[in-house]
């Protein structure tokens, strides 16, 4: 990416990057996660705890706080709200504080770069297979592997929508 990279840029490509799994009617055309939900997966759940746990004290933070990064007017947060953004985003937190020169950035906006492009191709669970395939494990495992991976979908509540019947070798991983 050329030229500089505000926070504001940093954050909005990650939103732009990430976008729900659900198939929920999105009020924007974008279908880009609202800031508000973004902000309930680092105040609730999981992620909040996990927070909690590495920062020895709970993280807070807003919609309309994280609307205010994203549009440039917030420039100083708190780098426990980075830490929480990244985590939550699943990025290192390096890519929102690190210097604009910093080579880091590069590979994280290339891989973003390339989980973009492959959602817009549909390839990532041809890559996946591909991955598993050359690992060396057995078609069995393989199998078990492609079963145990769907029930994890199914957990966390992430639609399955190209399975064709629970741990099929064509079952998406």
């Amino acid at each position: 990416m050329e030229g500089q990279r505000s926070l504001a840029d940093r954050l909005n490509l990650l939103f732009a990057t990430f976008k729900p799994s659900d198939d929920v009617n999105r009020a924007r055309s974008d279908g880009e996660y609202f800031n508000s939900e973004i902000a309930e997966r680092i105040n609730k759940g999981s992620l909040a705890g996990r927070l909690q746990q590495e920062m020895d004290t709970p993280v807070t933070i807003s919609g309309a706080y994280i609307g205010e990064l994203r549009s440039g007017k917030a420039t100083d947060p708190r780098l426990s709200h980075l830490k929480a953004l990244a985590m939550a985003f699943g990025v290192p937190t390096a890519y929102l504080i690190s210097a604009d020169d910093d080579p880091a950035l590069d590979d994280v906006e290339g891989d973003l770069s390339r989980l973009r492009t492959m959602r817009e191709l549909n390839v990532q669970k041809v890559v996946l297979r591909d991955v598993i395939g050359r690992t060396g494990l057995s078609s069995a495992s393989q199998h078990a592997l492609n079963s145990v991976l769907a029930q994890l979908l199914e957990l966390e509540g992430i639609e399955n929508p190209g399975a064709h019947g629970q741990g099929s070798p064509e079952s998406p991983a």
